[in-house]
């Protein structure tokens, strides 16, 4: 056992060196990122916008940003965003009959924050906060490692979502990442 435990330490030492970037690149050092697009509109109260865009496959992703006027502010407008294939002509947001039908299902994953209005457990992380309750911040749209093959023609459509009861004027960049996440 005692060999043992110098072994260990001198495992974890390079292990440690490799990932702090004293033998090697970094972790963040691997990543990379260039820009697709940056896009700005006006969606109006229950209403609807959409953007088409070529897929950025110099990645393994194409990362939304998004931000609009009111985002974080009390009451303020709640807008959502989603990805679809290009072929999708008639979106239908979650929650209303007819979502995901005739090539419509949504390709990103939502990433956002707690709505300033919601419950304290949605801010203390002891609960399961209703959809109401956050506020998107961004959407990761993947196809399989970068490979323009899984979305033919290598394009997707953006929907955004209007809040029902008011406008709201947004702008989103999208750009296209590569490497491991740190």
């Amino acid at each position: 056992m005692a060999k043992v435990r110098p072994l260990l330490s001198l495992l974890g030492l390079i292990a440690t060196t490799i990932d702090c970037g004293l033998i090697g690149p970094t972790c963040l050092a691997q990543q990379h990122r260039g820009t697709v697009a940056s896009l700005s509109g006006e969606v109006g109260a229950g209403a609807m916008a959409v953007h088409r865009l070529t897929y950025a496959s110099q990645g393994s992703q194409n990362d939304v940003n998004i931000s609009w006027v009111g985002q974080f502010v009390a009451g303020g407008p709640r807008i959502r965003v989603y990805a679809t294939r290009a072929e999708c002509t008639q979106f239908v947001p979650p929650g209303h009959s007819g979502f995901g039908q005739a090539g419509c299902v949504n390709l990103g994953g939502f990433g956002g924050a707690p709505a300033p209005e919601a419950r304290q457990c949605v801010w203390n992380s002891t609960c399961t906060p209703e959809i109401s309750e956050l506020v998107q911040t961004s959407l990761i749209i993947t196809n399989g490692g970068g490979n323009p093959d899984v979305l033919v023609p290598p394009e997707y459509k953006l929907w955004i979502v209007g809040d029902l009861g008011q406008a709201a004027s947004y702008t989103m960049t999208i750009t296209w990442f590569s490497g491991p996440d740190c």
